[in-house]
């Protein structure tokens, strides 16, 4: 959704990624206003499988390439995800949003 520069300065990455992370949370509070509140996803476990050289789902994989851990609203067979992360050490710091099945893989 949103991707900043990146960074020489250290200090300007946690100026950057708080107003990632508000924006983030405005995006749950009104995802959350019509479907109920989040479900707090680590995906720590698929950053583990892929550091192993498992396979590791589309989904979880894409997202855990880039956040640690998402909020997930589960509607069927499909779950909205944001969440905020920092590619590396230099930014970007990313604001995602992503759309697939990842309860099966929960």
């Amino acid at each position: 959704m949103s991707a900043s520069e990146e960074f020489d300065d250290n200090g300007h990455v946690v100026e950057v990624l708080e107003r990632f992370e508000q924006d983030c949370a405005g995006l749950e509070t009104a995802v959350s206003e019509l479907w109920g509140p989040a479900v707090g996803v680590d995906l720590r476990p698929f950053m583990d499988s892929m550091v192993r050289g498992e396979s590791v789902p589309e989904l979880p994989g894409f997202l855990a390439g880039i956040v640690s851990e998402v909020s997930a609203w589960h509607l069927g067979d499909r779950s909205i995800c944001v969440g905020v992360g920092l590619c590396d050490t230099h930014g970007p710091v990313v604001l995602i949003a992503a759309v697939g099945d990842l309860r099966r893989h929960l």
